[in-house]
Parts: C-alpha cells; structure tokens; sequence
C-alpha cells in the first residue's frame, strides 16, 4: 500500500470520528430536553393528585442544631429585654464599622441592646457590660 492511499484512509477515520461525534453531541441535548420534559409532566401530575392541605402555622424544625438556630429562618422575633440570656447570631468584622446581631438586632460599639451595652466586637467574640457586669459573648453560645 503506497503512502497516498494509507494518508486517506486515516483522513477518512478521522472525518468519519469526527461526523459520529458531532451527531452525537447535537442529539444527545434533545433526549435530554425530552426526558426531563416527561419528568416535569410527571411530577405535574402527582402535584395534581395530593390534596393540598392547610398551610403549616408552625414552625419547621431547624436542621441546624449546632448552629443553635436556622439562619434562613424567617419570621424570628427579637428577645425582649428581660427575657433571658441573649443569643449572639452574627459578627461582622470591618474594624472601622464592626456590627454584630443580638437578640435579632443588629448593633455597633456603643449601642444598647435587650440591657446589653456593646462595649467591642472581635471577629469572633463580643464584648458587652450588662449591669456592672462585663461579659465576653460568642456566636451561638
């Protein structure tokens, strides 16, 4: 077999590679686009069938235990004053402007919060003066 043949045989399995996958490629989104067309119908149909029931007045269990609360809750109300020892949710770190949540308020150096003075905000503790009392607060605890 001379060079010029076997050079347009391997030309011939490289466009023939070349067409298989473009094919493959160009139909392969379509049965894509249709299956999940059929599972979209599908669930459309068993959404149907459910009875819809009254909506969930209470809240969900939050799966976030560690973190002491959810923090995509929504609807939680601030701690009032006096009720208790109050929850640090969050810090944010800026040293010039440094906020922290409390009690589901957010706060600076300086501000009054459920009875908590905010007397310096770390990147991970709070320092607030309860009283005559200074107390060093971390998130969740």
């Amino acid at each position: 077999m001379d060079k010029n043949r076997q050079q347009l045989i391997i030309l011939g399995v490289v466009v023939a590679i070349f067409i298989v996958s473009t094919v493959i490629t160009v139909y392969k989104p379509r049965a894509k686009r249709a299956a999940k067309a059929r599972s979209l119908a599908r669930a459309a149909a068993l959404a149907a069938a459910v009875p819809k029931s009254a909506p969930q007045k209470e809240r969900i269990i939050s799966s976030f235990k560690s973190w002491g609360r959810d923090p995509f809750a929504i609807g939680t109300g601030p701690a009032e004053e006096g009720s208790g020892p109050v929850l640090l949710s969050g810090i944010f770190c800026d040293p010039p402007k440094s906020y922290c949540i409390i009690g589901g308020k957010v706060a600076k150096v300086g501000d009054e919060v459920s009875g908590y003075r905010i007397l310096e905000i770390n990147k991970d503790t709070v320092t607030v003066k309860v009283g005559d009392e200074i107390r060093v607060l971390r998130i969740g605890r």
